[in-house]
């Protein structure tokens, strides 16, 4: 059998597709991935996907919305941008992944843990993982020099420190790319993680300004960091205050962390979307953010657009808000 297999807007290499290309190969059938490359963003020009025929394809959606940009027939769909419900089967989970259909690939990706402790407004993984549970060994997902571990909350699964432990008495060069979650940030893991053979920033969040007081106690227990090695996913919605956004970033700026500015999808065609969208090119480029504020930013594009009351406006936010 022909199986395509289609990464409708994937990053980083899909597991659930590496695991369908093993078990298809296993059965002796011939296995093509293609990647549509659709963005997230909403102002992002979108091209429709036309694949090709085979004999059984797959396709997984990260981000709603994209699925409808992936035409044809007889398509199976799967991935959050999809539902929350449906998984892979058995047979199929337990396959290790191909990395071979991402040929340009250096990393493993995986997850130890699945679930979370929490239930922000903003997050689905509650609702398609559950509560924080194990799911597999370190040794389960290693197959290159550098590991990304897409956990959730990893200190919050109750034995994290072992874990922990364990990476550093295998100097596995590794990071938890989705973040960790600084309110549970103690004297023993702090000192646990600061031993870890560890991949670029150490990521955490400040999705509320009400965080300020436990984050200011909690950050005193990373300074062993440098300060711009540390970096802060600062989510963002409409219906946020505004003045609490800025005040989120200027903490991040008087602490000289780096803020990375994540936008819901609901700030593209809202009130100050051309705000979010000067806000987010400053916050998430460090070479702007560690040498100037953010007035300063926006005076140095003016040129770029023809409406140059959009920088006035911006100004105008900030001042007020700020």
């Amino acid at each position: 059998m022909k199986i395509l297999l289609i990464d409708a807007d994937s990053t980083i290499p899909n597991i659930p597709l590496m695991k369908l290309s093993a078990y298809h190969k296993n059965r002796g059938d011939e296995v093509k991935l293609v990647r549509a490359n659709l963005p997230y963003y909403p102002n992002r020009k979108k091209i429709p996907f036309y694949p090709e025929e085979a004999d059984k394809t797959y396709c997984s959606v990260i981000f709603q919305g994209n699925k409808e940009y992936i035409k044809g027939e007889n398509i199976i769909f799967g991935g959050t941008g999809v539902d929350l419900t449906t998984n892979l089967p058995d047979e199929i989970e337990e396959c290790e992944p191909d990395y071979s259909i991402y040929p340009n690939n250096d990393t493993s990706y995986g997850f130890i843990t699945r679930g979370c402790i929490r239930n922000c407004s903003f997050c689905v993984v509650p609702k398609k993982e559950g509560y924080i549970h194990k799911v597999a060994d370190i040794d389960d997902m290693v197959r290159h020099k550098k590991v990304k571990f897409l956990d959730n909350n990893i200190l919050a699964y109750h034995r994290h420190r072992e874990i922990l432990t364990e990476l550093i008495d295998k100097n596995i060069r590794c990071q938890f790319n989705q973040g960790l979650d600084i309110r549970l940030i103690d004297e023993v893991n702090s000192f646990l993680l600061s031993k870890l053979n560890y991949l670029g920033e150490y990521l955490f969040a400040f999705d509320s300004w009400s965080y300020k007081s436990i984050i200011e106690r909690k950050i005193k227990l990373l300074k062993w960091r440098k300060p711009d090695q540390i970096k802060f996913f600062v989510y963002v919605h409409p219906n946020m205050k505004l003045s609490e956004t800025i005040k989120r970033i200027m903490w991040i700026k008087e602490h000289k962390c780096l803020p990375y500015l994540m936008r819901d999808i609901s700030c593209w065609g809202s009130k100050y979307s051309k705000f979010y969208i000067d806000l987010a090119a400053y916050c998430n480029q460090p070479i702007f953010f560690k040498k100037m504020d953010f007035i300063s930013y926006l005076e140095i594009i003016r040129d770029r657009y023809k409406d140059k009351g959009r920088i006035d406006d911006n100004i105008k936010l900030w001042r007020e808000n700020g």
